[in-house]
C-alpha cells in the first residue's frame, strides 16, 4: 500500500499480513475518498481523528497532504506506530490504544476537525460510534459494508454516501448540531 499524494506520494505503509482483522482500505477506495473531500474540504492544517487506524492509512494520507495533526487510535497501534516512525511523523502524530467509542467520549468537543472511522465489516457498534462521535461536533467519514445503515437520527446528519467496490464511505456533518 502507498501513499497516493502530497509530500509523501508513493512512500509504502506497511500492512503485515500477520495481524489479524486487519484489512486496509485499498487505494483505489483511498483514491476515490480523498477525490470527494479535495471538492468539499480543506484537509491542510486541519486536525484529523483516524479510528480504527490499523496500519494508519487514512490518517497519514491526511498528514502528507498537510493536515496539522492526526490522532489514531486502535486497539492494537504496533502497525500504525512503524509506519508513523519509517515516515518520520512522530512530531505531527499521537498514537492512543484504545477502544473508538471510549475514545470518543473522552475527547473534547471541536478538538477534532475531521473524524475517519474504519471498523471491521462485522463491527456490532455503529449506532454507538455515531452517538459518541456526534458530541464531537466534527465531520465524520465512516467506512462501512452494505450492511450496516444508519438509524433516523443519524441520517439527518448524512450528507453523502459514496460506494466503492465492497466499501461504502458514510459522510456525516455533526457540525450542523450545533446549530439545532
Amino acid at each position: 500500500m502507498r501513499i497516493i499524494s502530497g509530500h509523501l506520494k508513493s512512500r509504502t505503509i506497511n500492512v503485515p499480513k500477520s495481524v489479524k482483522n486487519l484489512r486496509p482500505t485499498t487505494d483505489r477506495a483511498r483514491e476515490t475518498l480523498f477525490n470527494l473531500l479535495a471538492s468539499r474540504f480543506e484537509i491542510e492544517d486541519k486536525n484529523i481523528l483516524d479510528l480504527f487506524c490499523g496500519s494508519g492509512g487514512l490518517g497519514l494520507e491526511c498528514l502528507s497532504r498537510g493536515s496539522a495533526r492526526c490522532t489514531f487510535v486502535d486497539l492494537y497501534p504496533e502497525t500504525v506506530k512503524a509506519n508513523i516512525r519509517n515516515l518520520a511523523l512522530e512530531k505531527c502524530s499521537a498514537v492512543v490504544k484504545s477502544d473508538a467509542v471510549r475514545f470518543l467520549k473522552s475527547a473534547g468537543e471541536n478538538e477534532y476537525d475531521i473524524i475517519f472511522a474504519d471498523p471491521p465489516y462485522e463491527y456490532g457498534g455503529y449506532e454507538k460510534l455515531l452517538d459518541a462521535a456526534e458530541e464531537i461536533k466534527a465531520f465524520m467519514i465512516l467506512e462501512h459494508s452494505d450492511k450496516f445503515s444508519p438509524q433516523e437520527r443519524h441520517s439527518k446528519y448524512l450528507f453523502l454516501r459514496k460506494e466503492v467496490g465492497m466499501a461504502i464511505f458514510s459522510f456525516f456533518d455533526f457540525k450542523k448540531k450545533n446549530e439545532e
